[in-house]
């Protein structure tokens, strides 16, 4: 391994170092009570290498959540790219689903008590929305391909579905349910966009 290549792979590992404290900060004290001189001390490098990776602590919280995004985008996105029966990919999708929002809980906790506490504004960048338009349209060309009336808006659906799983994610972090499993969606999903389908047992 060159010397070129050692340098990319320190750096890359100083960067986790450095998201890692930053997301144990934030989760602890919250964006704007947080202070770079404690993430840095945290991961254990100077302030000043701490702002040549981040120019601002806006910066390295929205790349926190852009890198969440990326990971659970990436695996769900290659779930709904999978052939087969329509029903097999959806339950697929919402094991897989279910599974990166609940990995990525911490994350998850401290971005939605920012949005609750109308703390932080601008973290929903182009590149987010961009991912979340990609997994709809996914999702929704499979919809499409279920024996129901409501496949003729499948991008509606889409969101619709999407936003089942986010109310009980968001049920389970405020702590009044479970964190839902596949099967616990699916007995609701499957009711509504599949006429006749019993629930999986």
């Amino acid at each position: 391994m060159n010397t070129r290549s050692k340098r990319k792979i320190w750096r890359e590992e100083v960067k986790r170092e450095i998201l890692a404290a930053a997301l144990s900060v934030f989760s602890e004290r919250g964006f704007h009570r947080a202070k770079m001189t404690e993430i840095a001390e945290r991961a254990g490098v100077a302030v000043g290498t701490l702002y040549q990776y981040f120019p601002s602590k806006k910066a390295l919280y929205e790349t926190l959540l852009f890198e969440a995004a990326s990971r659970i985008h990436e695996r769900v996105i290659k779930v709904l790219s999978r052939e087969g029966p329509p029903e097999e990919i959806l339950m697929k999708f919402l094991e897989v689903k279910l599974e990166t929002l609940r990995e990525n809980e911490t994350l998850l906790k401290l971005h939605l008590r920012e949005l609750w506490e109308a703390r932080f504004r601008g973290v929903h960048t182009e590149k987010i929305r961009a991912l979340f338009e990609d997994y709809l349209e996914r999702l929704a060309g499979i919809l499409k391909k279920l024996p129901s009336p409501l496949s003729k808006n499948p991008r509606f659906y889409a969101a619709l579905v999407d936003g089942v799983i986010a109310t009980a994610v968001v049920e389970a972090l405020e702590g009044r349910i479970p964190f839902p499993g596949p099967k616990d969606l699916w007995e609701v999903l499957s009711q509504a966009l599949i006429p006749g389908e019993r629930a999986h047992e």
